[in-house]
C-alpha cells in the first residue's frame, strides 16, 4: 500500500496484462457505439477523434468494472456547478492541459490521479496503447475524451449515475 491509503502500488507488467489490455479491448469493441450528441461534438473537435472516443469509453468502462470508480467527484461537481452547456468541454480541456504527457506521479497532482478508479498510471498506459509508440502528443486527445466522460458524470444535474454518462 502506498502512503496515501487510497492508492495501491501497481507493477507495470501486471497492470498491462490484467487492467490495460482488458480495458483497452473493451473500449475498442465499443468504438462504434452511439454516444450522447454533446459528447460526439466534443470528440469530433479533437485532433484525433477516434483516440478521444477510446478515452471517453475507457472511463465508462472503469465505472462498470471498478467500485472505486463510482465514488462521486465532488471537486469536479463543485467546479461545474452553475456552468452552462459548454462547461463539459471547457473543464475537460482545462484538465487535459494540466495532465503531463509523461507518466504522472500521484504526488504531482495530475488530474488523472484525482479521478477515482484504477489511477493515473493505468490511464497513462491506456492512452499510450491507443496512440501507439512514439505518438505521445496523441495522449491529449485520449485525455480530453476521458475528462469529458468525467465531467459529464460529475455534472450536478446528472447525479453521477451511469445512465447519464452513456445516454
Amino acid at each position: 500500500m502506498c502512503a496515501d491509503q487510497n492508492l495501491i502500488s501497481v507493477r507495470s507488467d501486471v497492470a498491462a496484462s490484467l487492467l490495460i489490455d482488458g480495458l483497452f479491448e473493451e473500449a475498442e469493441r465499443r468504438q462504434d457505439d452511439p454516444l450522447p450528441a454533446d459528447i460526439e461534438l466534443i470528440l469530433a473537435s479533437t485532433a484525433e477523434p477516434r483516440i478521444a472516443r477510446l478515452g471517453y469509453l475507457a472511463r465508462v468502462i472503469e465505472r462498470e468494472r471498478f467500485e472505486r470508480a463510482l465514488v462521486p467527484m465532488t471537486w469536479l461537481s463543485d467546479a461545474l456547478q452553475g456552468e452552462g452547456p459548454g462547461a463539459v468541454l471547457s473543464h475537460a480541456a482545462a484538465l487535459t492541459a494540466r495532465e503531463p504527457i509523461g507518466k504522472p506521479a500521484p504526488a504531482d497532482g495530475a488530474p488523472s490521479w484525482q479521478v477515482p478508479g484504477p489511477g493515473g498510471h493505468v490511464r497513462h498506459f491506456l492512452a499510450l496503447r491507443a496512440v501507439g509508440p512514439g505518438a505521445l502528443e496523441g495522449k491529449r486527445s485520449w485525455m480530453l475524451g476521458f475528462f469529458a466522460a468525467c465531467c459529464r458524470e460529475a455534472w450536478p444535474s446528472s447525479g453521477g449515475d451511469q445512465a447519464a454518462v452513456r445516454r
